[in-house]
């Protein structure tokens, strides 16, 4: 099997290591107190959530997505997306974050971007796929979540954080009633995530950062295009692997649509850089999902 080599960065073997142990928040000496003086200031402004924070809910929330899909431990497809994944994260908008990336064992078709770096793109997913480029669109797509904050801006717009906002700093040993507002931290990032999805604007931006930096790589930018606009037909009738997709997302007419309009602006046309079709086409032959 081998890349075609318009890549800007050399692609050579990354071991995987990924680690999703579920660590936790300190909230030390949250009472009582604390949350009447959030109902009294609620339209106060609220500190930003620490990275090392970010970091540990992230490990939280993919600790929980790791436990109900199963991680599937393929050692040239793990390979494969932290390869991809990794190269593409200095052309990112948070290029110091440290990324990991998994793939869930299910055949729903989906990915998954906890805050702090946890990426996870489904088994289903990468079957979906027919190029290199098309992965990377998807990686793409989900590093920028990350460097967007688009789950940690939903938080902390909640009540939730207002109240433990005062107190959070990294640690492990909590109280029973801190263990309590870490496990409503992480429910309600896991509502946005898996359950109810980003907003459609969040959606779009993601889509079109992602094709820039994979541009930025070398990639063909029209392959998340591609991918997408593979799930059309299934708008009217999604079957079951895609129907968490659809619902936690915007329609892929509308999601294509946008994409084309940020690709006429950028003057960008198809085909012009890496897909490394044969490459991914080979990988799936020799290692079926």
């Amino acid at each position: 099997m081998r890349r075609t080599n318009h890549l800007k960065v050399g692609l050579g073997i990354i071991a995987c290591a990924v680690c999703i142990s579920a660590q936790k928040f300190d909230l030390k000496n949250l009472n009582a107190q604390d949350w009447l003086e959030v109902g009294k200031n609620v339209v106060e402004a609220v500190r930003p959530m620490k990275e090392d924070e970010e970091i540990q809910l992230g490990r939280q929330l993919a600790a929980r997505l790791a436990g109900t899909f199963g991680v599937l431990k393929d050692e040239a497809w793990t390979q494969e997306i932290n390869l991809v994944g990794r190269v593409l994260v200095p052309y990112s908008e948070r290029p110091n974050l440290k990324y990991r990336f998994a793939i869930l064992d299910t055949d729903a078709v989906n990915a998954y971007s906890a805050p702090g770096g946890y990426i996870f793109v489904s088994k289903g997913l990468l079957k979906q796929l027919s190029s290199e480029a098309e992965l990377a669109g998807v990686l793409a797509h989900e590093i920028a979540h990350i460097a967007n904050k688009d789950i940690l801006r939903e938080i902390q717009k909640s009540n939730l954080w207002k109240a433990g906002a005062k107190v959070a700093i990294s640690g492990s040993n909590l109280s029973s009633d801190q263990e309590e507002l870490l496990g409503k931290l992480t429910d309600a990032s896991w509502d946005t995530l898996v359950v109810k999805g980003l907003s459609k604007e969040d959606e779009f931006k993601a889509d079109q950062d992602g094709a820039k930096n994979a541009q930025k790589l070398g990639y063909d930018p029209y392959g998340i295009y591609d991918f997408i606009k593979r799930l059309e037909p299934m708008e009217k009738q999604p079957g079951e692997n895609v129907k968490i997709f659809f619902s936690t997302h915007p329609k892929p007419s509308a999601r294509t649509a946008e994409l084309q309009k940020f690709f006429n602006k950028k003057g960008w046309s198809p085909g012009t850089l890496a897909r490394n079709q044969d490459f991914y086409q080979s990988l799936k032959s020799q290692h079926p999902l």
